[in-house]
């Protein structure tokens, strides 16, 4: 509850009580009260501050909120406030009651702007930089700077490196602050001529495509910072620095000079990540990589290198830790393709899959993709495949449902595109993620009596995920909470007759990254065993997943989530039934580790089968599920 009293008043109706150890007798904070507002209401500063009624007391937040308090006031006009704070402590009862004193003062509000020296562009343009009404309204310091900086990217932008702008305030009617910008322009720019400097295996055209200007453009510092960013993600360097040098006796045109520190081009590494894939749903897994190889053979920025990524994940059933797959590829890059930054990547490799619930097999792949990134939103990619999956036999598969156990030889052509708005990769609180694959396989499998089957089929999947901040937070010391909801979807057409495809092509669910409750891969086609029980999955051609997840943050690192997983996966498309769709619900917590979150989740079948061993199910997870 607050009070608005005058300054002059409160000071004498206060009780001052200081005591240096208050924090250590754990006092908790009983009332938060505003003294001396006239202009700005309580529950606004109420929302500016750290101390909240009902939390442990800490002097430091005190301190913190009359620094925010004071910031907030010149923000909003108030260029001489003063805001003090005293304390009421009820020893008895361990309480504590806050008073923040504010002497609020004049309030100066923008006068007139005045902009001289300017003449490449007009005083309605630089104006434009200070808002819709700046005139007239509350005088903020840092407002006005930043609309200074603002102009001054306007000229860098333009052709004048050189420029100089400086800012002067007058007051006057007592509350008005008359602006004054002064303009020295300076000459206009162009780039005469390119340098460079540093260069020892690299050559000169793997920087000269990376910049986004050639010799003769005007100056444009926006354009220079573009560059640098494309020289450094070549990987080629350690250092990139772009510098001017004026020509003397002519300030129209610089030499600009890029230097630049190479790194060395053979190298080795061992590194820890963590990886899963969606489409195979073989859960979550942290990946040992020993990799090394060439980043810029001849000179060129085309790099080749071998990496050898065995797989570990911990299995919570059988409580061991399991090895689910290996990974072994040689992978030659070409960072430009068509004389734009489109990477193409050609590789080989073999991976060993041994899936916890499900058949094991090993795939042989040759394959050539080309990605492009439009901006930092859209993204898209096609690549060409060639893949021997062997489906090797073992008596945990029942080759009554699975007539496809042996070699398949598949070819195929995929195309992907994405649209990516989230605001951060490993903890999104806002934005969308949508994006979808279509894929035409043609495969032949392996010969038998004769014949060899031969199968095609066309493969599509597509995702939509949305990230959405709900606004209520348990504490202002947290962050508050986010809604996740996905839709995903896949189907796989077959041309022809209703065929068996091969393992590595069909869809699969349950588990930690789409519907928690039930063990990875076992919610869809299975075998079972003789008390009629899950065991192994078979896969589908068709697959349904929708999630919805509140995520509270709880404090420090940790963040509560409560989801609800509804999906199925169907053997073959006409097998569809909405009454198939199988939901769950559960809790989990998450530690936002630097290297993304880590979660621990307890699902529960809301809609069990008769087949499900149990109605629930613990995950152990990276990363969030979507």
């Amino acid at each position: 509850m607050t009070r608005p009293i005058h300054t002059g008043f409160c000071l004498i109706i206060l009780v001052i009580v200081i005591s240096p150890c208050v924090n250590a007798q754990a006092f908790e904070v009983d009332s938060l009260q505003f003294l001396g507002i006239r202009s700005i209401e309580s529950d606004e500063l109420q929302e500016i501050i750290h101390s909240e009624i009902g939390d442990d007391f800490d002097a430091r937040l005190v301190k913190l909120d009359k620094i925010l308090l004071t910031n907030y006031y010149r923000s909003q006009g108030f260029l001489t406030v003063q805001v003090f704070d005293s304390l009421i402590l009820r020893r008895t009862q361990k309480l504590v009651e806050i008073y923040y004193i504010i002497n609020e003062g004049l309030r100066y509000k923008t006068g007139n702007i005045r902009i001289s020296g300017n003449r490449m562009f007009s005083e309605e343009q630089l104006l434009a930089g200070f808002g819709d009404n700046p005139e007239g309204g509350p005088f903020n310091e840092s407002e006005i700077e930043n609309a200074k900086q603002g102009i001054e990217n306007k000229y860098y932008n333009n052709g004048k490196p050189f420029v100089e702008l400086s800012l002067d305030y007058e007051f006057y009617q007592d509350s008005l602050v008359l602006v004054k910008l002064d303009i020295i322009e300076g000459p206009t720019v162009f780039i005469k001529d390119i340098k460079y400097d540093g260069l020892v295996h690299v050559q000169e055209f793997i920087i000269r495509r990376e910049l986004e200007f050639v010799k003769g453009d005007l100056y444009n510092r926006d354009k220079f910072t573009v560059s640098q960013q494309n020289i450094y993600k070549t990987g080629l360097f350690d250092l990139v620095n772009f510098s001017i040098k004026v020509i003397p006796g002519d300030s129209s045109n610089v030499i600009l000079n890029i230097g630049v520190q190479e790194k060395d081009a053979r190298w080795m590494g061992v590194r820890v990540g963590f990886a899963y894939e969606q489409e195979l749903s073989y859960g979550n897994r942290i990946e040992l990589t020993l990799e090394g190889g060439h980043r810029n053979l001849f000179g060129t920025a085309r790099s080749l290198s071998l990496h050898l990524v065995p797989s570990f994940l911990y299995d919570l059933d059988t409580k061991k830790i399991v090895n689910p797959d290996n990974h072994i590829a040689l992978i030659f890059v070409e960072p430009w393709i068509g004389y734009t930054r489109t990477p193409g990547v050609a590789q080989l490799s073999y991976h060993q899959y041994r899936p916890i619930n499900s058949a094991n097999f090993n795939v042989f792949q040759a394959s050539f993709n080309v990605s492009h990134e439009f901006n930092l939103r859209y993204r898209a990619s096609g690549t060409l495949q060639a893949k021997i999956v062997d489906q090797l036999t073992d008596d945990v598969i029942d080759t009554t449902l699975i007539d496809d156990v042996g070699k398949d030889l598949v070819y195929s052509l995929s195309l992907y595109g994405v649209r990516n708005t989230k605001n951060n990769f490993f903890n999104p609180t806002r934005g969308a993620f949508t994006d979808f694959s279509v894929a035409f396989s043609h495969s032949i499998g392996e010969e038998n009596d004769g014949f060899r089957e031969t199968k095609q089929y066309v493969s599509l999947l597509s995702a939509w995920q949305r990230y959405q901040p709900l606004g209520f937070r348990l504490s202002k010391t947290v962050g508050s909470a986010t809604l996740a909801t996905r839709i995903r979807g896949g189907a796989i057409i077959d041309i022809g007759a209703l065929k068996s495809l091969p393992i590595s092509d069909l869809f699969f669910a349950g588990g930690a990254n789409t519907v928690r409750g039930y063990q990875e891969q076992l919610l869809g086609p299975t075998n079972f065993d003789a008390q009629g029980f899950k065991t192994t999955a078979l896969g589908g051609k068709l697959l349904y997943l929708m999630n919805a997840e509140l995520r509270i943050p709880l404090f420090w690192l940790l963040v509560g989530e409560v989801f609800l997983d509804a999906g199925n996966v169907w053997r073959e498309i006409n097998k569809f039934r909405v009454s198939d769709i199988r939901l769950s619900t559960g809790l989990g917590i998450v530690v936002l580790t630097p290297v993304g979150p880590v979660r621990f989740e307890y699902g529960y079948k809301l809609t069990p089968e008769e087949s499900d061993r149990t109605r629930e199910a613990f995950h152990l997870g990276l990363y969030y599920a979507f």
